[in-house]
């Protein structure tokens, strides 16, 4: 059996792989910075306070069937009654737009957004201030 024991590098996102258009869409309360959840990544952080309820979205991305994506680190599933479970997929950051950094939370204390579907389209809410 032949394995391949070297490591290949892991790509580190930075401010500087940010499309221009990401950047000039973030909300002015939220900046991006590198991820708590996965040090390879950016992640959203806020500035300031968020109140309760706010909704943020929708989020964008190319509308891809699961077999043609690659990673689902940046994909939401939606379902289309005409054509079947679909992806959203922002793998591609010039596709996407700044949800597309939003990282899981670790656990259920650390959870402060929640996705939801309206109309087909994934919106965050933020469960608290």
């Amino acid at each position: 059996m032949n394995q391949n024991t070297s490591d290949s590098p892991v790509a580190v996102e930075t401010l500087d792989d940010v499309p221009e258009h990401v950047l000039r869409g973030l909300p002015e309360d939220v900046r991006l910075f590198p991820s708590a959840v996965d040090k390879t990544r950016l992640g959203v952080w806020a500035t300031k306070s968020i109140l309760k309820g706010k909704k943020f979205g929708p989020f964008v991305g190319d509308k891809k069937k699961r077999s043609q994506v690659k990673s689902n680190v940046y994909m939401w599933e939606v379902y289309y009654p005409n054509l079947g479970w679909m992806c959203v997929d922002a793998t591609d950051p010039e596709k996407g737009n700044w949800l597309r950094y939003i990282n899981w939370a670790r656990s259920g204390k650390e959870q402060n957004l929640f996705p939801l579907e309206i109309n087909r389209t994934i919106y965050y809410k933020s469960l608290k201030s």
